[in-house]
């Protein structure tokens, strides 16, 4: 699980239910601006995200082996299909994704989308908590 939080000074009397509003405005700015950078084949992976608490999850099974983008294998095959009960070992191989759903697709998604929304996000946090 990703955590990401943003440090802005705001004053106190200003922080009552806006703190509320503001976090679920950024959530979901998060998901729709997130989505063109997740992996998708059949769309499940991006269908399937929702907010926890304070969280962001991708729900789906490989959801974790996705994001970090590295092959695992069998280690007593080789192969990236693991026999029922082996445990599989991290390479050093980058996964390649099928970008015909998503052509900005990748590994790390969250980190690529901050890189380009960053800026737009704290802005709208600031705007919901000072209620302009």
């Amino acid at each position: 699980m990703i955590r990401y939080s943003l440090a802005i000074d705001i004053p106190d009397d200003v922080l009552d239910g806006r703190i509320k509003k503001a976090n679920a405005w950024l959530q979901e700015e998060i998901i729709k601006d997130t989505d063109q950078f997740v992996p998708a084949l059949t769309g499940a992976l991006s269908t399937n995200v929702h907010r926890d608490g304070n969280a962001i999850v991708y729900a789906m099974p490989y959801a974790r082996y996705l994001y970090y983008g590295k092959l695992m294998i069998d280690p007593e095959t080789g192969s990236s299909y693991a026999r029922k009960g082996s445990r599989k070992a991290l390479t050093d191989k980058n996964l390649i994704f099928n970008k015909s759903m998503h052509p900005q697709a990748t590994s790390h998604w969250f980190e690529v989308s901050k890189a380009v929304n960053e800026e737009k996000w704290e802005q709208g946090v600031k705007k919901i908590l000072a209620d302009k």
